[in-house]
């Protein structure tokens, strides 16, 4: 009787909601109470997923996350077209193309860390503090290291070393005979070569705690150098220079957008500071950065609820502002393909903004949170808390296929043989991918903002033949043209320095450089700020056609009923 009377209740409430009785709100229709129901936005239904739903080539059960988290899933690792990693604490390798086991090797190899050399040899740490080699195409291996504390070793090889950290101990273990170079106190984490030094981080407490990073020689394990202050982790290296951004408290931190350092290699002394300051349109200070991102001159700088505000780093702040790149999503990645990636507002789904004019990519298909993404070629890989993995192109935005897990964190999605290895918690999945996934993706902050023009150019009335593969370009409602074909062709000179990367053009009395992706020219030793960063496209430099004008002395006009750039010799010509 109880299912029947629910039931007929069920149909009388429905009744009232379609007729034209009821006229309360839509919450005081809740039988809970208004007040003891939630919905949030975006929860509404939905119609079928229209993305392709895979089915995996082959299947593996992982050793199992250690916590609920999930934040420290099994180690997996692939190359040579085969995957290794970690089930019953066994070492077990698969022909990736077909899922076929090819050997297994060891026992209680829980907690265990994989790395790899030059593909012939692996080396797994086990929860004993033990680390074995094994031979990859067999599967046959020994013990070459035990650590000295017992604790389970997270382990990297670098050239000729193996570098353990174990027991709060950085130590060097020579590969050829499994014997113990050197131990490190200093730091507390596993190191990364930069040139002919180590470098590796560490979290320290005292009055306040700091962030810090130490140099370590690889042959003797000595600390040459301890980087002072609170920095984040490498930001670039170059050369002899590397690049941290100070987070030491800062009196005037609501006015800073960043703060970079730059440290000598050798010696770990701050050689020059950086204070980049970003202001809103109203002229009142920006918050500090919620991160910080460096990609050769370019400093990216997110600002919660503002977006990424993007700057030369070679440029005097008097002459060129810093651009805001403006999103109210969270920025998670990038520059990659000419994109900076955010979460959209809702935490659902994700979007990115081209560099160069600011438009917006969709990207069809994610629509719970991401816990975690990887750009690999063309693909872009998502996996969402609610188990769903989606492949899509990182150009179009366009969904290629979405997979299926039980997962709500993953490991690193990696491709190899045509497979992408998706590691869910205690699962591991292999899709075969599309070729479109797999084609190398145009780099650099200009990809993909650029769309050729039908437009023509003239010199002094007459069609000025350019370069096969060249043309004019546009982008964010402005003509770019080739920069090379058109000074030579006014008859200037032009020359590259490679240690600078600028080119130098002598027309005239005129004298000036300019280099991709900077933001001014150099006149007398002075920056000029121009309209746009000059950009590489297809291998020739481009540059914005007002700026051609005002840097060579030239008239430069558009055309529009005959869609010519029509470009005229002006004083300037005069030898």
């Amino acid at each position: 009787m109880m299912r029947k009377w629910t039931m007929a209740a069920a149909g009388l409430l429905l009744a009232g909601t379609l007729g034209s009785v009821w006229t309360g709100s839509p919450a005081s229709a809740q039988t809970s109470g208004p007040n003891a129901s939630y919905s949030s936005p975006g929860s509404d239904f939905y119609s079928t997923n229209p993305v392709t739903l895979a089915k995996p080539k082959w299947t593996a059960i992982l050793d199992a996350p250690k916590n609920s988290s999930a934040s420290n899933p099994s180690a997996v690792t692939a190359g040579q077209g085969r995957v290794y990693y970690i089930a019953g604490g066994k070492l077990i390798a698969k022909a990736v193309a077909t899922g076929k086991t090819l050997w297994s090797f060891g026992t209680g190899l829980g907690d265990a860390t994989l790395a790899g050399t030059d593909g012939t040899k692996l080396y797994v740490g086990a929860k004993d503090g033990s680390v074995y080699r094994v031979d990859a195409a067999t599967g046959k291996g020994a013990r070459i290291y035990r650590a000295p504390s017992g604790q389970a070793p997270s382990i990297f090889v670098d050239g000729g070393s193996l570098y353990v950290f174990a027991g709060g101990s950085l130590i060097s273990v020579d590969l050829a005979t499994g014997k113990e170079k050197w131990r490190n106190q200093d730091g507390k984490s596993l190191p990364q070569r930069v040139g002919g030094t180590l470098l590796s981080g560490a979290v320290e407490s005292g009055a306040i705690t700091v962030y810090t990073t130490y140099a370590i020689d690889p042959a003797t394990g000595k600390t040459l150098w301890r980087l002072s202050g609170d920095h984040s982790g490498l930001l670039q290296a170059e050369g002899d220079k590397l690049y941290f951004q100070d987070q030491w408290p800062n009196a005037d931190y609501v006015e800073t957008s960043a703060n970079i350092d730059e440290v000598d290699l050798k010696t770990g002394k701050i050689t020059a500071s950086k204070k980049l300051v970003a202001m809103k349109a109203n002229g009142s200070p920006v918050y500090p950065p919620s991160k910080v991102v460096m990609d050769g001159n370019d400093v990216y700088a997110a600002v919660a609820r503002e977006g990424v505000y993007r700057f030369n780093y070679d440029a005097d702040p008097a002459v060129v502002k810093p651009e805001l790149i403006a999103d109210r999503g969270e920025f998670i990645a990038g520059p990659y393909n000419g994109k900076l990636f955010f979460l959209n507002d809702d935490n659902r789904g994700i979007h990115a903004r081209k560099v160069v004019d600011r438009s917006q990519v969709y990207y069809n298909g994610p629509d719970n949170p991401a816990t975690r993404i990887d750009m690999i070629e063309s693909g872009l890989y998502v996996g969402q808390s609610d188990g769903t993995v989606y492949a899509l192109n990182v150009s179009t935005g366009n969904a290629v296929f979405r997979a299926q897990t039980a997962a709500r964190s993953y490991g690193a999605f990696q491709i190899e043989s045509g497979m992408l290895l998706v590691q869910a918690e205690g699962q591991l999945y292999a899709y075969p991918l599309p070729s479109e996934l797999m084609k190398p993706v145009s780099t650099g902050s200009a990809a993909g903002a650029f769309v050729k023009s039908d437009a023509k150019v003239t010199l002094d009335g007459k069609a000025l033949a350019l370069p096969a593969g060249t043309g004019v370009m546009t982008t964010d409602n402005r003509m770019f043209i080739p920069f090379r074909s058109l000074t030579e062709a006014l008859g200037a000179k032009i020359a590259y320095d490679v240690q600078t990367k600028r080119t130098t053009v002598t027309y005239g009395s005129r004298v000036f450089s300019i280099a991709d992706g900077s933001p001014f020219a150099l006149i007398d030793g002075k920056q000029v700020a121009l309209t746009y960063s000059p950009a590489t496209l297809s291998g020739s430099l481009y540059v914005p056609i007002k700026d051609f004008g005002d840097l060579l002395g030239v008239q430069v006009k558009w055309n529009g009923v005959t869609r010519t750039v029509e470009v005229t010799k002006g004083a300037a010509a005069a030898k």
